[in-house]
Order: C-alpha cells, then sequence, then structure tokens
C-alpha cells in the first residue's frame, strides 16, 4: 500500500510511502487510497507527509491538485509537509506552493493546525 494513515486528535496523518511517485498506475493507486481514507474519516484536518518521498512526476502534481479538490468536497483542512527541497522547488514554478499551505516538517503542521485563528 503506497500510503499509510494515522490519527492524532483531530488531524489525520496520511504518509506517503513510496520514494519515488513516477508512474501513472502508481500515482492512481496512491489517489484512490487517499479517497478512500477521506471517505472514511471524520477528522477535519488532514496531513499529507511526503517525507519518504524523493522523486515525483509531473502527473503526480495533477494527482495532488484531485486530493485537494477532494478534501474541499469534503471540507477538510489540507496541509503538506516534509517535503524534499528538489520537490518544493517544483512546487514554486507551477505556483502550486500558492495552492497548498507546505510546512516543513509534520510537527510545524500540527502546530499551526492547533492554532486558533
Amino acid at each position: 500500500m503506497p500510503v499509510h494513515s494515522a490519527s492524532e486528535g483531530e488531524v489525520l496523518t496520511i504518509l506517503l510511502t513510496d520514494p519515488k511517485i513516477l508512474d501513472a498506475p502508481t500515482i492512481e493507486q496512491i489517489y484512490r487510497d487517499i479517497v478512500a481514507i477521506l471517505e472514511r474519516t471524520e477528522q477535519p484536518k488532514v496531513l499529507l507527509d511526503f517525507k519518504p518521498v524523493k522523486f515525483m512526476s509531473s502527473s503526480a502534481l495533477g494527482m495532488l491538485i484531485r486530493v485537494n479538490k477532494k478534501c474541499q468536497e469534503f471540507k477538510v483542512n489540507l496541509k503538506l509537509c516534509n517535503i524534499e527541497p528538489d520537490i518544493k522547488q517544483v512546487f514554486k514554478i507551477t505556483g502550486l506552493d500558492k495552492l497548498f499551505t507546505i510546512y516543513k516538517t509534520a510537527e510545524e503542521a500540527h502546530a499551526a493546525f492547533a492554532k486558533r485563528f
């Protein structure tokens, strides 16, 4: 399974476990797994953790946009963390750094979720 999930309070963390997210079947499986988790959870906050991920194709970016739309449908607050500098640069070039809220570590993301505005 290319993703694992764990709950901590109101936050559901989804860990992407594959170091290389490159081919279409893997990307589609990750999307299906994430959507299945979102359909089962009642938690209003989801953290997508990229810690093991070292490489991602541009198709994987498209999948993340689809995940973001699903989160909006489910009224889930989505944050991302632990993105490699090279991958983060692609997020900046494509403008996805403005679509997603990205944190350096899971701890920083959890702290941001905990803040009340």
